[in-house]
C-alpha cells in the first residue's frame, strides 16, 4: 500500500518517536500472537477543515470487550481513550485520511501462552490511508480452501492478533492464485466473510448479509451499512445465512470494513458479478458512507468525533 507512517507513536503509557515505539523480542505478543487490536478511521473534511473520527464510541466498546472476552487488562475509560486519541492525532498534525491501529497486547516474557499475565500495554500507530486495495475497478475475489474457524476454536468477536494468521493463510493462498481477495466459508458451509471484511449482496433489490452467528466479526461498518439501505435508501437487508452458489448469482456484490469501508466485487471464481462493474447501489451505499463519515449526513452526525 505505500502509506505513509505518521512520525509519532504511543506505547508503554507515553508518546513517543515511532523508532522508539519497540517490543522485547520475548513478549508474549510475539512468541504466542496474545493481544487483541482495533482500527479506527479518521476521514479528513477538506471544506469544513476537520478530521472526524468514526464511530469512535463503538470501536471503543468493541476493543474493551475483545479485552475482557480474551482476560486482558484494559484500564482506560471512554473520556481518557478519547483524548489519548485526539492528543497523538495533534502530535502528529494528521490534516488527511488516516486509519489509527490500536493493540492492546502482553508485555510479559514469561515462557507461557497465557492471556492474564501481569503488564498489558496499548500501542498507538497511525498512517496516512485512502484506499486499503489497490484497485478502483472492483475485486476479483475466490472462495479459500480455508475454513473459518468457530468460536469455540478462537473467539470471533475479539480482535485476536494471533487468529489473524487464518486470514494470512487464505490471503496469501487467493493472491498467489491471482485473486484480490478470498471468501471464507464456515464449518456449516455457509458464507462467512474475508481475511479482513464483512460481506454484502444485492439480488432483485433485497440486500444479504451473514448474520453475526455465523462466525463473522460484528463489524463496526456492517453496522453503519445496514441502517444506510433500511432508513436511506428503503432497501430490505437479510441478515440471513447463504450458500457458496448464491454469491455467483448477486446482482452487486461489496465488502465493508474499517479499512475497506465500500469495496466493489466484479467475480468470484472467476464468474463475473452482475455486469462486471461497479452496480449502482453499491455505488450509493458508498456516497452515503463517505458523506457520514466525514460529517456530512445529518442524521449520522452523531457516528462523527471532530478532532479540531
Amino acid at each position: 500500500m505505500n502509506n505513509k507512517t505518521f512520525p509519532y507513536a504511543y506505547i508503554c503509557k507515553k508518546i513517543c518517536k515511532i523508532e522508539q515505539a519497540n517490543v522485547p523480542i520475548q513478549a508474549k505478543a510475539i512468541q504466542y500472537g496474545i493481544g487483541c487490536f482495533t482500527g479506527i478511521r479518521g476521514f479528513w473534511n477538506s471544506k469544513k477543515k476537520n478530521l472526524y473520527l468514526f464511530r469512535l464510541d463503538d470501536h471503543f466498546k468493541r476493543f474493551e470487550e475483545s479485552a475482557k472476552i480474551v482476560g486482558m487488562q484494559f484500564n482506560l475509560n471512554p473520556q481518557r481513550f478519547k483524548k489519548l486519541l485526539i492528543d497523538l492525532i495533534k502530535k502528529n498534525k494528521v490534516k488527511e485520511d488516516v486509519y489509527i491501529r490500536l493493540t492492546l497486547y502482553s508485555r510479559s516474557t514469561q515462557l507461557t501462552p497465557r492471556f492474564d499475565n501481569e503488564g498489558d500495554d496499548l500501542a498507538i500507530y497511525m498512517i496516512s490511508l485512502k484506499e486499503y486495495f489497490k484497485t478502483d475497478k472492483g475485486l476479483n475475489v475466490c472462495v479459500s480452501s480455508w475454513r473459518r474457524f468457530d468460536d469455540d476454536v478462537f473467539s470471533v468477536k475479539a480482535k485476536m492478533t494471533g487468529a489473524y494468521a487464518s486470514s494470512g493463510l487464505a490471503k496469501t493462498e487467493a493472491i498467489k492464485n491471482g485473486f484480490d481477495e478470498p471468501i471464507f466459508l464456515n464449518r456449516d458451509g455457509k458464507v462467512c466473510e474475508t481475511s479482513g471484511a464483512n460481506i454484502f449482496g444485492i439480488k432483485d433489490g433485497v440486500v444479504w448479509t451473514p448474520p453475526l452467528s455465523s462466525n463473522i466479526l460484528s463489524g463496526i461498518t456492517r453496522r453503519s451499512i445496514i441502517p444506510l439501505f433500511r432508513d436511506e435508501m428503503a432497501i430490505p437487508v437479510r441478515e440471513e445465512n447463504f450458500d457458496r452458489s448464491m454469491l455467483y448469482t448477486f446482482d452487486e456484490l461489496f465488502l465493508s470494513g474499517t479499512a475497506a469501508k465500500v469495496t466493489s466485487i466484479i467475480s468470484v471464481d472467476r464468474r463475473v458479478i452482475g455486469n462486471g462493474k461497479l452496480g449502482k447501489l453499491t455505488a450509493k451505499v458508498a456516497e452515503l458512507y463517505t458523506q457520514a463519515a466525514t460529517g456530512e449526513l445529518k442524521n449520522y452526525q452523531k457516528w462523527c468525533t471532530p478532532v479540531y
